[in-house]
C-alpha cells in the first residue's frame, strides 16, 4: 500500500509526477511524515543511490489529496553519496523542499551507540490508537500504521494529560509490511504530537522535520519514543529516537512545530 500512495512517475530530467493520497490524513492535514515519502523516491530515483541517510523538509503550506510534481535539483552526485534538493509543487505553489543526503546503509551494528535505550512491555500489551479514538477527528493515518502507546500513555489521548511531554510505544506498518528507511521516515512523524501530554490537543503543524537514517531495521515491530523539551511563543520542539527489533538505533529525529490551541477532547 506505501508503494501505492507514494508512486512516481518521471515526466522529464529531475522531474516527477506523484498522486497524493488523502487517506494517510490526520483530520483534514495529511501527515507530514508521508507527504516527504514520493519527494524522497524522487531522488532516490534521479540519483541512483539506494538509501536516504539524512532528510530535513521545510513545510511551506499544506498539500491537499490529489496530483502534484516534484523537481529535484541535484547538488552534489558522487560515487558513494549525493545531495539534492527536492520540492513539491502543487496548484503551481511549492508545498514542502526538501534537503536530502543518499548513500548506502546496511544492517551492521552500530560502532557506538549511546542512546538511551526504549524500554518497553510487548505490543500485545500496549494500547493501538484507533481512527476513532479522538471524538469528531477522523485518525485516518491510523488505518495504515499500527501505532501503540505503551501503558502509562494509553489516556493521554482520550483526555487525561499527564505533563510528561514524552510518549512510547511500537510502530509497525497495518498490511505486514516490513520495515525500511521509508517506514522510519513514516515512524518519526506518525505519533500524536508530545503536546498531548499537557493538555494541547489537535493538530500541531510541523514547520521542519529532519531525520537521519543510521541502519537497515530488521524484521518486526520498530519501538519509539518522543521527547520535547521546550514550548515558546507558540512553538514546541519534538526529538524521536527509533530502534528495531533488534534493539539497534535505526533512525534519529528532530522537528520544530506550533502549538496547538484546542482544548481537551471529550473521553472515549
Amino acid at each position: 500500500m506505501l508503494e501505492i500512495h507514494t508512486e512516481i512517475r518521471e515526466t522529464g530530467p529531475d522531474r516527477y509526477a506523484t498522486l497524493i493520497d488523502g487517506g494517510w490524513a490526520i483530520g483534514s492535514s495529511l501527515n507530514g511524515g508521508y507527504l516527504q515519502l514520493p519527494v524522497v523516491r524522487a531522488v532516490l530515483a534521479a540519483e541512483g543511490h539506494p538509501h536516504p541517510v539524512a532528510v530535513t523538509t521545510d513545510y511551506l503550506q499544506a498539500p491537499h489529496a490529489g496530483e502534484a510534481e516534484i523537481v529535484v535539483e541535484r547538488l552534489r552526485t558522487g560515487k558513494t553519496i549525493g545531495t539534492s534538493r527536492a520540492t513539491l509543487i502543487q496548484d503551481g505553489q511549492p508545498c514542502l523542499v526538501s534537503s536530502v543526503v543518499t548513500s548506502t546503509l546496511d544492517s551492521s551494528s552500530p560502532d557506538l551507540d549511546m542512546a538511551p535505550q526504549i524500554e518497553l512491555p510487548s505490543p500485545d500489551q500496549c494500547t493501538r490508537i484507533r481512527s476513532d479514538v479522538m471524538p469528531g477527528t477522523n485518525l485516518a493515518l491510523m488505518d495504515h500504521v499500527d501505532v501503540r502507546l505503551a501503558p502509562e500513555f494509553a489516556n493521554v489521548v482520550r483526555g487525561r494529560p499527564d505533563g510528561s511531554m514524552a510518549l512510547r510505544g511500537w510502530v509497525r506498518m497495518v498490511d505486514g509490511r516490513d520495515p525500511d528507511p521509508l517506514v522510519c521516515l513514516l515512524a518519526a512523524d506518525a505519533f500524536p504530537p508530545v503536546t498531548f501530554t499537557i493538555g494541547r490537543y489537535g493538530w500541531a503543524p510541523t514547520v521542519q522535520l529532519t531525520t537521519y537514517l543510521r541502519v537497515l531495521p530488521a524484521p518486526g515491530w520498530l519501538r519509539c519514543e518522543l521527547r520535547g523539551r521546550v514550548l515558546a511563543n507558540g512553538w514546541f520542539d519534538e526529538d524521536c529516537t527509533i530502534r528495531d527489533s533488534a534493539g539497534r538505533l535505526v533512525a534519529q529525529s528532530r522537528q520544530i512545530a506550533r502549538i496547538p490551541r484546542v482544548p481537551t477532547p471529550t473521553e472515549n
